[in-house]
């Protein structure tokens, strides 16, 4: 599997459903250990999410993702949030998922991490590369 833009995601962008904007809407990422999105799915649920057992110090419906920003080109537009960590973690996930908490809960991106990628009582980061390259933003438009 690949990072999957859901459907809905597409036609609630020219609803003005999601506001990327600094001060716009409030993002989340949550993680999981197998995917339970596909394209027709719309909201996030927490089938298949990491536990929040006390040891893994995950919350239920992962972080809050902050520094929301819109990069716009000619031809493309692209958005960026800052990286996103859990410290003191003990966490075995493969796939994230990015969610307007702004907006009922609506999916905007699922995130493939290519393997479960694992910590024990250390740092779990997830890093957003620059929207500067279009091609390498987490979420962009041309």
């Amino acid at each position: 599997m690949v990072n999957v833009i859901p459907f809905a995601f597409r036609g609630e962008l020219f609803t003005g459903t999601h506001n990327f904007a600094s001060g716009g809407n409030n993002f989340n990422l949550a993680l999981y250990t197998s995917t339970p999105y596909d394209t027709s799915s719309t909201v996030y649920v927490a089938t298949n999410e990491q536990s929040s057992a006390s040891s893994s110090n995950y919350t239920a419906r992962g972080n809050l993702l902050g520094t929301n920003a819109v990069v716009s080109t000619t031809a493309v537009a692209s958005c960026d949030f800052a990286d996103s960590e859990w410290t003191a973690a003990t966490i075995s996930v493969a796939y994230g998922a990015i969610f307007n908490t702004s907006k009922s809960d609506k999916l905007c991106v699922v995130l493939d991490f290519s393997g479960t990628k694992t910590c024990t009582n250390g740092t779990f980061k997830v890093s957003f590369p620059s929207p500067a390259t279009a091609a390498d933003a987490i979420i962009s438009m041309a």
